[in-house]
């Protein structure tokens, strides 16, 4: 029986055996990969079978159908699988960190009561014992008054079990506008808690919870994470993105320091997700003057080129009772939300950043704060029309090419702000799944012509014309593009399909705001693309000299149906000409170790 050590080098020399005539015959500058049909969703909607790109430079070199094929000279290493290809999908909204603290984090996304939140905290903490303390709070997301009866949590509830008791925790709504403390959180805040504008302390029934700007005090004495904890969540993050078939995102909301951050993990090859990121103040806080500063330290250019645009954010959200309406909420007469910036600072912001180079994208949910948004371009525009050549048939519309002004959410806006908006060609950055959350109670929040009439618009701004961006707004929701294509479609729930149309569940909420499969994979893609000064790469779409991104799916997305569409599973991603995921390689998958071996070895993936 040979020895241990025998079989041992007998392995380890044809490794290397493997391993030299790999990188002798077949380290080529480019592969071939064939699959059952890869849609390039390109102007000429054609298809093919192979797709040849370069792992080198990054980008397509060629397309064509695999009974078309002449091997001529064998300089392109060549793979034939099994599934559907189309273009890698982008998240046009979304928190990567956020979201990989999260995944870290306790998850508390459909907690029915208190005490299942307290119940899931208790299970966090017997894997994370050291958590807790005033260096290393139990951090968490997803909890939703609506679910335990519409009455806000307290700090005391927590306190009062024993294993929470003295415990430093700090849980975030499902939309992130408020957070939720214990009794040791509350006591290092200041007492009384000063008014802040643009925020709310609840105190009905009791302290503990503080939402939109009322956080900032929170924010700040909370333990950030450093960049070492950072790094491990982009980790996270990239890997779980890219099993749902992100390729890259528009990050909303993304500090300096952690631009520096993706730089470093990009110069050394760790960055597998493509990102555009929204630069918000280190501080914070908008004004003029941090405006300034910002720009002065940051300017345009340096580093990653995407980090052009910014993200203001103006109101609260719907379901905190923060987002900025013109009239009081149907439920709660005395509330209209909070305006977190006011709108002549708005507009002075958003020119201050207009004037120094950069794209100003606007969060607003409410249709007031929708209406100081479309106002604050409407004045960053109108003086621009005397300039030009063409003053006397000037077009707000015209600058759009250049400025390409956007809107984050523009969940509810008057029928005259919705005119205004079209007609200068302000991009709609939405989220399909929002509308079917909010679902359970927007009717209850807004009364039924509010919503009707204003709310959760989609079809019509395509129909209008404009390149509707689409995105999750992850951690918020679930990243995955197939659940928002899926909502984007039906207008249901992705979780169970189920609708507030009494009348007729199966044919959605407002079912006249549905949109095609195509409209859905553009506002995933190509618009993706011209909202974030992409449209020269081929975002969107696979062709010669766009980046190579590209998944493969399961199934054929345009023959199986809406169900089929939202249970699609992604087999691989590819960023760059480089497989970054694919579903065989996860632990627990049969064959899992020499399929990798196989495709690290002979295939150099």
């Amino acid at each position: 029986m040979p020895s241990t050590n025998y079989i041992a080098s007998a392995i380890f020399a044809l490794s290397l055996s493997l391993g030299i005539w790999r990188f002798e015959f077949f380290k080529k500058p480019s592969r071939i990969k064939c699959y059952q049909r890869i849609d390039t969703l390109s102007p000429a909607n054609d298809s093919f079978t192979c797709i040849c790109a370069s792992g080198q430079s990054g980008r397509v070199l060629r397309l064509f159908n695999q009974s078309s094929y002449s091997d001529s000279g064998g300089s392109e290493t060549w793979d034939v699988s099994a599934g559907y290809a189309i273009p890698g999908l982008w998240d046009g909204h979304g928190h990567v960190l956020q979201y990989g603290e999260m995944l870290s984090g306790v998850k508390l996304y459909g907690a029915g009561s208190v005490d299942e939140i307290k119940t899931r905290i208790k299970e966090y903490l017997k894997k994370n014992p050291t958590h807790g303390n005033q260096e290393k709070w139990i951090r968490g997301i997803g909890w939703d008054q609506k679910n335990f009866g519409g009455v806000m949590p307290v700090a005391a509830q927590l306190s009062q079990d024993p294993e929470l008791s003295g415990l430093y925790i700090m849980l975030d709504r499902v939309d992130a506008h408020c957070v939720w403390v214990s009794e040791p959180v509350l006591n290092l805040l200041p007492n009384p808690f000063p008014e802040i504008p643009g925020g709310e302390v609840i105190t009905n029934p009791g302290v503990g919870v503080f939402c939109d700007n009322a956080m900032d005090p929170v924010s700040d004495i909370w333990p950030r994470p450093g960049r070492d904890e950072k790094i491990g969540f982009l980790e996270d993050v990239m890997k779980s993105l890219h099993s749902v078939g992100v390729v890259g995102v528009h990050d909303a909301g993304v500090l300096p320091t952690d631009v520096e951050i993706l730089n470093d993990l990009a110069d050394v090859g760790r960055l597998t997700l493509r990102f555009y990121a929204m630069l918000e103040c280190p501080d914070g806080k908008l004004s003029v003057r941090s405006v300034k500063l910002f720009a002065g330290i940051y300017p345009i250019g340096r580093g990653i080129s995407s980090a052009r645009p910014t993200n203001d954010m103006t109101d609260g959200a719907l379901g905190s009772w923060g987002a900025a309406l013109l009239l009081p909420y149907s439920d709660k007469l005395n509330a209209t939300g909070s305006m977190l910036i006011g709108e002549e600072d708005l507009y002075s912001v958003a020119k201050g950043w207009d004037d120094l180079g950069y794209q100003v994208n606007i969060h607003a949910i409410g249709d007031r704060a929708n209406r100081a948004a479309i106002t604050a371009f409407e004045k960053i525009l109108k003086p621009l029309c005397p300039q030009s050549p063409y003053r006397e048939t000037c077009s707000l519309r015209s600058f759009q090419d250049e400025k390409r002004f956007r809107i984050e959410h523009a969940q509810i806006i008057s029928l005259g702000d919705q005119e205004r908006l079209v007609s200068m060609g302000i991009i709609p950055s939405i989220q399909p799944t929002h509308a079917t959350s909010d679902m359970a109670y927007a009717l209850s929040r807004l009364g039924s012509e509010r919503l009707a009439g204003s709310a959760y618009r989609m079809k019509s701004f395509y129909n209008a014309g404009l390149p509707v961006i689409l995105g999750s707004d992850f951690p918020v929701e679930p990243p995955s593009p197939f659940a928002g294509i899926y909502a984007a479609m039906t207008r249901r729930s992705p979780e169970d399909g189920s609708s507030e149309n009494n009348t007729c569940p199966t044919c959605g909420w407002y079912p006249e705001e549905k949109i095609t499969l195509q409209e859905a994979l553009s506002g995933f893609g190509a618009h993706v693309a011209w909202g974030g000064f992409m449209d020269d790469k081929g975002v969107g779409e696979l062709k010669v000299g766009g980046w190579a991104d590209w998944i493969v799916l399961d199934r054929d997305i345009w023959a199986v149906g809406e169900e089929g569409i939202r249970d699609a599973k992604v087999l691989e991603t590819w960023v760059g000409g480089r497989r970054v995921w694919a579903a065989w390689e996860q632990p627990g998958k049969p064959g899992s170790w020499w399929r990798r071996l196989w495709h690290k070895v002979m295939l150099g993936e």
